[in-house]
């Protein structure tokens, strides 16, 4: 990377846009962290969205079971523990709502900062390691990897 002498120029040093890497990391989870090369981060953001949302959607389905059974029940008492159950399960659902959609937040604001911060002369943590893809000779393409020491 070479050194930025003028801070207008700045931003032809940046590895993303900042908007394009929220609006990745909004889409995919993981995806505005990996386009800034932090592929750790990229790696941890998509594995706790993905487990939050499946989390989510189990409780869903579970409280969907559970408020069917309350329903059909004609007994005040089973109807009751139903419901209990059912209201259990509902919350559980809400709780990972919303620690999914304050992950995706954080997830991009995350990406929008580490964009903006990419074009920096200081910052030395994406000589490490590379990944790039290049043509190859039959019409192709082919990974390319590369680490540092």
């Amino acid at each position: 990377m070479e050194d930025v002498t003028n801070p207008v120029d700045l931003e032809r040093h940046l590895t993303q846009r900042p908007t394009v890497a929220l609006f990745k990391s909004m889409l995919v989870p993981g995806l505005g962290q990996f386009g800034n090369h932090r592929y750790v981060k990229a790696a941890l953001f998509a594995g706790l969205e993905g487990w939050l949302t499946w989390k989510m959607l189990h409780f869903n389905h579970l409280a969907s079971d559970a408020r069917k059974a309350y329903l059909a029940e004609t007994d005040y008492n089973r109807r009751l523990a139903l419901y209990y159950d059912y209201d259990s399960r509902r919350r559980s659902r809400n709780k990972y709502a919303w620690f999914t959609g304050l992950t995706i937040f954080v997830s991009m604001f995350d990406a929008y900062v580490d964009a903006h911060l990419s074009g920096s002369p200081a910052d030395k943590r994406n000589e490490k390691i590379r990944f790039g893809l290049l043509p190859d000779d039959q019409g192709g393409a082919q990974a390319l990897v590369s680490c540092s020491f």
